[in-house]
């Protein structure tokens, strides 16, 4: 399956999508069942991946713009048509940035993912 999480920060006033941060997880539909991920190895390479990330998620301060106005947040999960959409979820549109400056962060791959972040952000 291929699935990727957004969240869009979206100016409360206008409206205007002004972030935008991927998280595009792909899965290796060539593997039935999950492989153990109880093996030390394995675990503390998804561990580390997942520490790589959040450790640029927290110095992306650095470069990323300050909000000044209120803003909301939505979460867009992206499946494929095969998959059972939960209860309560909408369709919606894919809250493109426009004019935005993008930023690949470095991603990772375990045995059965391959995870690739990416922000995009409009300067002010």
């Amino acid at each position: 399956a291929v699935v990727s999480t957004q969240s869009t920060g979206q100016d409360l006033e206008t409206r205007e999508n002004i972030e935008r941060w991927s998280f595009d997880i792909n899965c290796d539909k060539s593997i039935r069942n999950c492989p153990d991920l109880t093996k030390p190895a394995e675990l503390k390479s998804i561990q580390k991946g997942i520490q790589d990330v959040i450790r640029q998620i927290v110095s992306s301060v650095t470069f990323l713009p300050v909000l000044e106005s209120s803003c909301s947040f939505d979460i867009l999960v992206y499946t494929d048509h095969d998959v059972t959409i939960p209860v309560g979820w909408d369709e919606t549109t894919a809250k493109i940035v426009i004019g935005s400056e993008n930023v690949q962060l470095k991603g990772f791959s375990t045995s059965v993912h391959t995870v690739t972040p990416s922000i995009s952000y409009k300067m002010p």
